[in-house]
């Protein structure tokens, strides 16, 4: 067996693989919807939320109307092109557990494993859980992305966050804050000196207009522990490709 694969290298640190993980084929017959979605995610935000309003509306009518906005009917036939699509009861509509779980953000992660093979990745898992030991401590962690390239792995945690940040919201701005240290901590236990981390997030974090972050402390904090912060501004198809090569290949420049 090749010794520099993702199991080989990260059972020399302690950790294995778990038989959970990632469908890779049903994010392959899924992508089309992934990338429509990341095209225009704040559209798609506007479009879930009534998808999901329309789903607990205890009144038909009412639900119908819903189902009717040119938006949810834009993402309703997307849906339907990778067999996804809601079933139609006389009450309105239901989703199943997989496709609320895929629209609620499992697609950033597939979205994520697909573009880290594009980016070069000579091998990619996501939604792997990780078993560790460590001085007679045991536990798991599960890793939304893995990339291997060559003999280095990198690490990405995906994050779908509401994509308008609110500096007034603490919740939202402490569930960005903590991805970032969950990052960390991944390079910290799995991670390898000059291995890169990042995390990818839905929100949007630069202000354009003004040419600076719109959330100083996080981007501080990410630039001191090293975490790469890949947000809505680089989720579209090209740059998150960019984004994950870079991510990858930089590292073999930190040695």
């Amino acid at each position: 067996m090749n010794s520099s694969t993702i199991q080989k290298l990260l059972e020399l640190r302690g950790a294995w693989l778990k038989s959970v993980k990632g469908n890779d084929a049903q994010a392959r017959s899924r992508e089309a919807l992934s990338r429509w979605i990341a095209q225009d995610y704040v559209g798609f935000e506007r479009s879930r939320d009534r998808l999901f309003i329309a789903e607990n509306a205890e009144v038909a009518d009412d639900a119908n109307a819903i189902l009717q906005h040119p938006d949810v009917k834009d993402l309703l036939k997307v849906m339907g092109q990778v067999g996804m699509a809601p079933k139609i009861t006389s009450s309105g509509f239901s989703l199943d557990a997989r496709a609320r779980r895929y629209l609620s953000g499992g697609w950033l992660e597939e979205l994520a494993w697909l573009a880290a093979l594009e980016a070069g990745a000579h091998e990619a898992i996501h939604g792997q859980v990780i078993g560790w030991e460590f001085q007679g401590f045991t536990g798991e962690n599960e890793i939304d992305l893995i990339m291997r390239h060559g003999k280095r792995l990198s690490f990405v945690s995906c994050k779908a966050l509401r994509s308008e940040l609110d500096v007034n919201d603490r919740k939202h701005r402490n569930r960005l804050m903590d991805a970032v240290h969950q990052a960390d901590n991944l390079a910290d236990h799995f991670g390898r000196h000059g291995e890169r981390v990042g995390v990818l997030v839905t929100t949007d974090l630069y202000d354009e207009a003004k040419d600076m972050p719109r959330y100083q402390a996080l981007m501080g904090k990410a630039a001191v522990l090293d975490v790469r912060v890949i947000a809505l501004e680089e989720l579209g198809w090209d740059k998150l490709v960019q984004a994950l090569r870079h991510l990858m290949m930089e590292q073999e420049t930190r040695k």
